[in-house]
């Protein structure tokens, strides 16, 4: 299907009415957003005055069963992504659905089922695999590993054959978060699930595409699955990934930082807007720009510098710091997820996140909940990774 399509917006909260509306009357491809629909009326109301909507409803399968409707994007609580995809999918309609796909096994089982039965591309938003930031991290991480190259004064006590653990790479997550910005809503093990199936998948779902075909074969967790937790997940080859979460911490310093280890060297992005590279020659440090920027004329340098400034310039004044994120904000990879997304139904091609990838991030993060609980590492079953539905 090429050409001009048409969206409908399911559910039109903050997320929706900041970014997907947003970025959805950006893309060139479509042509309008037909819906705008939530269980609240004044939400889709608001959304549909924003957008330009012609419609607004409380009843999703007013918009799934729109002949007109190419496009279903999926923005609600995450209880009821299923009913919602299953609905678009029955009448032919590509689904774009935010975090997580699924809250758990069950339900991941009927996404997929539902979008192959019915031949529609489906998108998950891992959208940080698509941030500017992250994919430039990856890129200089398999440079290096493909040819490592070391600074000359680096320093070798005697050389000698490296050992097993020194040749492979290892991924830090560390997220330091406000817990006083969480809605009851996501921490609700029934409608949110908690910040591992809320949050973590995001992170889980980096780690596996960082690896690619590298198979993850156990987890562990610890802490608590609502908030504050830690995990480490294995891959079959070696490499690890560890994710830490704070929610004590402040949004005056940036929520994410990641750390890949490998081979002599350390490549570190600080919040999407910087990344350095240490221990080899060449290329030290990357700056990237803000989606969003209404200061630019103050940290001009950019990077984690340049953001704090301007953060600290939004926030004067304040009396709510929520207000920032929708008007100063890193390019996390929300535009190039839903463009990657509109280009795959353009090209039938495989989109950047598919159905299988947001089943694997909904079994990681209740497998890490499980994990938590009995306190002991869990294999991840081979059965279980390569996902089969019996269509």
């Amino acid at each position: 299907m090429a050409g001009k399509f048409v969206a409908g917006q399911i559910g039109c909260g903050a997320f929706a009415m900041q970014t997907l509306g947003p970025n959805l009357v950006r893309n060139p491809h479509v042509a309008k957003v037909k819906w705008a629909c939530d269980i609240s009326d004044e939400k889709a109301r608001a959304f549909a005055a924003k957008f330009g909507a012609e419609r607004k409803t409380t009843s999703f399968e007013d918009v799934t069963s729109d002949p007109e409707v190419d496009i279903v994007c999926i923005a609600t609580s995450h209880e009821v992504h299923v009913p919602i995809i299953e609905s678009a999918a029955k009448h032919g309609k590509h689904i774009f659905c935010e975090k997580p796909m699924a809250m758990n096994e069950l339900q991941a089982y009927r996404i997929i089922r539902a979008a192959r039965s019915g031949g529609v591309k489906l998108c998950v938003d891992y959208m940080r695999r698509m941030a500017p930031a992250v994919v430039a991290l990856k890129r200089e991480w398999l440079r290096h590993k493909a040819n490592p190259k070391h600074q000359p004064w680096q320093y070798v006590e005697r050389p000698r054959e490296k050992f097993i653990e020194e040749k492979l790479t290892d991924f830090f997550i560390r997220v330091q978060d406000e817990s006083s910005s969480y809605r009851l809503v996501h921490l609700d093990p029934f409608t949110g699930g908690g910040l591992i199936i809320g949050e973590a998948v995001h992170w889980l779902d980096l780690a596996c595409w960082l690896f690619d075909d590298d198979r993850p074969i156990e987890i562990q967790a610890w802490g608590s699955p609502r908030m504050r937790y830690g995990i480490h997940l294995a891959f079959q080859s070696g490499n690890a990934a560890t994710i830490i979460e704070t929610p004590n911490g402040t949004f005056d310093y940036p929520k994410e930082m990641y750390e890949i280890a490998c081979d002599g060297s350390l490549f570190r992005m600080e919040f999407f807007v910087e990344n350095q590279y240490y221990g080899r020659p060449g290329i030290e440090k990357e700056v990237f720009a803000l989606q969003k920027d209404p200061f630019p004329d103050i940290g001009k340098q950019g990077g984690l510098s340049g953001y704090l400034e301007k953060y600290k310039a939004r926030v004067q004044n304040l009396s709510n710091s929520k207000r920032v994120f929708s008007s100063l904000l890193a390019d996390h990879g929300y535009e190039a997820m839903l463009d990657g997304f509109i280009d795959a139904i353009i090209n039938n091609t495989q989109t950047p996140c598919d159905e299988l990838a947001g089943y694997r991030a909904t079994l990681l993060g209740e497998m890490a909940i499980k994990s938590s609980e009995l306190n002991k590492p869990l294999p991840i079953p081979m059965d279980k990774w390569d996902y089969f539905v019996n269509l």
